[in-house]
């Protein structure tokens, strides 16, 4: 059986235009800037709880709602909430990567297959100051740390190919570098986001990775759909040799987060995640943009 995944996109100017279903249990993140705070608050009588949920990469622990494990044991913290025969939607603004793996992955082994993610574009990104041509998006933090479950041995020969999903942060990339240097032997892919989410918003993505992708192969997708990043993965990995491995680095779009959690969740035994865990820097971003519903279906067929 080979797994397929169907997404169906739709963008709103107001939560209120989008549809969720009855008896619906929403999974979040901290709150850091207006979109968040709007997304969490999420107005709708259907919702029946919101669930915080955290990872703690120096510790590689999970917390959803009250109940704290390693986080290698995640399906077992979302299963009471999943088995109440609740619908399930991903707040992704809020969820960070690894979060937002943890989800799936336990969504997908529950044989859970179809369910909802919410994701609000910001206005606009806050700067280091008013007229820098740099973000001040995330804090320093000590490096790339695995995810339990979505581990891979870059210094293995087995693993051939890489693909880097590109923000407005090159020191990201470069620290992926300098951490790992095996990896430029690698079959190396970065992915910029366009269309951005707003015209113009490409060039503060591309321009500052120039100097560091001389050696990498460059592509592109909808900065705001997950199917477009997924495609794009899925390129890389039909290209990869029988019985070789890739890894994804999400630190670009969360809709590119969004698809690199999904993918890693299908292909457990070929795909690991490169993630470097920053925390978000408070009021990182201003206003709410567009809404955008994510409906997701599993499916299995034959070969």
């Amino acid at each position: 059986m080979i797994p397929s995944v169907i997404f169906s996109n739709s963008s709103h100017d107001n939560s209120n235009e989008i549809i969720i279903y009855t008896e619906s249990v929403l999974f979040h993140g901290d709150t850091v800037d207006d979109r968040g705070k709007s997304a969490v608050n999420f107005d709708s009588d259907l919702i029946t709880d919101r669930i915080l949920v955290s990872y703690d990469y120096e510790q590689m622990v999970l917390t959803v709602g009250d109940g704290t494990l390693t986080a290698d044991l995640a399906i077992e913290l979302f299963t009471p909430y999943i088995i109440a025969n609740k619908n399930i939607i991903l707040e992704a603004t809020t969820l960070g990567v690894p979060e937002l793996f943890f989800a799936i992955k336990s969504l997908i082994d529950l044989k859970i297959d179809n369910f909802l993610i919410i994701y609000v574009e910001p206005k606009n990104y806050s700067r280091t100051t008013p007229a820098a041509d740099s973000f001040a998006l995330t804090e320093l933090n000590a490096g790339y740390k695995p995810i339990p479950n979505a581990v891979v041995d870059l210094s293995g020969e087995d693993v051939e190919a890489g693909v880097f999903f590109l923000g407005f942060e090159p020191d990201r990339l470069e620290r992926a570098f300098e951490e790992y240097q095996m990896i430029s032997s690698k079959d190396l892919k970065v992915v910029f986001g366009i269309p951005a989410f707003q015209p113009g918003w490409e060039l503060n993505s591309i321009v500052p990775h120039l100097e560091a992708i001389d050696n990498c192969s460059i592509s592109y997708c909808a900065a705001n759909d997950p199917s477009s990043a997924y495609d794009s993965l899925e390129e890389t990995r039909l290209s990869l040799r029988e019985g070789n491995k890739m890894f994804v680095a999400p630190i670009g779009t969360k809709p590119c987060g969004i698809a690199s959690a999904i993918f890693a969740s299908i292909y457990p035994s070929q795909v690991g995640l490169l993630y470097d865990h920053r925390k978000k820097k408070y009021k990182r971003s201003e206003g709410v943009s567009i809404w955008h519903r994510y409906s997701i279906k599993i499916r299995m067929t034959k070969s």
